[in-house]
């Protein structure tokens, strides 16, 4: 691989989500979801849990198939691009079901994703510094950190190659105030750089400050 396969750059990109439905069987999750998600705006997919949040978030990555609707991804010039093109070089996920290898240390995490993406990458401790992980355990296996320094690495290599798309489930999950204080100035950061956001929460207060619009679900 070499680099040019990688996105890195001030591409902005939008997401258009038609009719997106999801069922198990005769178990209908939802149906019938559509939003479109533009540049410099978060888009907060809201409910209870079991609704289908990370459902929705995993359709638009691509791991997992929905049973009816698409998801297509549009470049700054409103260019249409081919799905499988644009989640491997211009999305970024930080969810539960992706752990980074507990054998190897932060560093190492980050430049074995940044390797298989075909990434040039400077420093990887200066991506670490800026999820707030401790230099003092950036060389140490990731298998002895804490949950929430877990959840900082998931975040740094959801941002490697500064991608346009931001996927995030539940990023403040396992996380101390200061984690979430990172959070908020990764979001806030990215967002200004014209960067786009989809992140589901449970949390009320994060929707209110977060979203620019709202995918939410009703709670029985």
């Amino acid at each position: 691989m070499v680099g040019a396969l990688w996105y890195n750059g001030p591409m902005k990109a939008a997401v258009e989500i038609a009719g997106l439905s999801m069922a198990y069987g005769d178990r209908v999750l939802f149906s019938g979801i559509s939003a479109t998600l533009r540049s410099g705006t978060c888009t907060v997919v809201a409910g209870p849990n079991g609704a289908g949040k990370s459902t929705i978030l995993r359709i638009v990555c691509g791991l997992q198939r929905p049973t009816a609707g698409a998801v297509k991804f549009r470049l700054d010039d409103n260019r249409e691009e081919d799905p499988r093109n644009f989640r491997r070089r211009m999305l970024g996920y930080a969810g539960p079901d992706f752990s980074p290898y507990t054998e190897l240390s932060g560093v190492e995490n980050i430049l074995f994703a940044a390797r298989i993406r075909g990434m040039k990458l400077g420093s990887p401790k200066d991506l670490l510094k800026r999820v707030g992980l401790k230099p003092s355990r950036m060389d140490e296996p990731v298998g002895t950190y804490s949950s929430g320094m877990k959840q900082r690495v998931r975040l740094a290599m959801s941002i490697l190659g500064d991608p346009p798309l931001l996927v995030w489930d539940e990023p403040t999950a396992m996380l101390d105030s200061a984690g979430r204080c990172v959070v908020e100035t990764v979001l806030n950061d990215h967002l200004s750089r014209g960067g786009t956001l989809l992140i589901a929460t449970n949390d009320a207060a994060e929707v209110d400050r977060w979203a620019h619009q709202k995918i939410e679900f009703a709670r029985e």
